[in-house]
């Protein structure tokens, strides 16, 4: 019995005593330990390196907004340094006019004929007694703004563009209108080359220029008044 039951257990196929081993399989870098354990692999710690990887990885997505921010300082900078070259310039031209405006005399006092001669009046016993009858057109307004923005200096600055929209009046007639006032020697103005901030302009008063009555000189007066009110 012994010998038959031995020769069975020969006459049986050998079975693979591994079959009951798990099955390992690749598992992916983000799967979950307990699933790789599972499968029989290696759970493995994060290491240094790996967080140091991670932080790279970082470090690299945030470098382009510190280059924007980086570009945005210089640029800043540029901006505040063209800024102050720009008023630099600005208040050397102001001293320049100034100091020629300091040294400059008053213009001689036009006589009665050379006036009536500029307006071609012949008649000898015309009497100037309205002030348009010599500020004619938009002189008056252009003479009577550069004063009140002047004030009692005499000087200021003004670009011909806001010159032209405060009073309304197109490119020719300013030029016309400001070479019949320089023709008077009313106004003197300079344009400063590389300056962007506006003419100077030297106004004079009527009264120690021309030869006008205390009635004319209270006609400008008013009009300069109506651009105080204005203002």
């Amino acid at each position: 019995m012994a010998t038959n039951s031995k020769q069975k257990k020969a006459d049986e196929p050998k079975t693979d005593l591994l079959w009951r081993k798990p099955i390992t399989l690749e598992a992916e870098d983000d799967e979950d330990p307990l699933a790789m354990l599972y499968r029989g692999r290696e759970v493995i710690e994060p290491t240094f390196e790996t967080h140091t990887k991670s932080e790279k990885l970082s470090e690299k997505v945030a470098e382009p907004a510190e280059i924007e921010a980086k570009k945005a300082i210089i640029i800043e900078e540029r901006n505040e340094i063209t800024e102050r070259k720009i008023r630099k310039k600005q208040e050397k031209a102001e001293i320049e006019v100034q100091t020629k405006n300091e040294g400059a005399q008053v213009p001689t006092k036009v006589t009665e004929s050379e006036l009536k001669a500029a307006l071609k009046i012949k008649s000898d016993g015309f009497n100037f007694t309205d002030i348009r009858e010599i500020l004619r057109g938009k002189s008056l307004d252009i003479y009577a703004y550069l004063r009140h923005i002047s004030g009692e200096t005499g000087f200021c600055k003004i670009k011909h563009l806001d010159l032209m929209k405060k009073l309304d009046i197109s490119r020719p007639t300013l030029f016309k209108q400001g070479e019949w006032l320089t023709k008077l020697s009313l106004i003197e103005k300079r344009n400063v080359p590389g300056d962007h901030f506006g003419t100077s302009y030297t106004i004079y008063r009527l009264e120690e220029v021309l030869p006008v009555s205390e009635t004319i000189v209270e006609q400008l007066e008013s009009h300069i008044d109506n651009f105080q009110n204005m203002a």
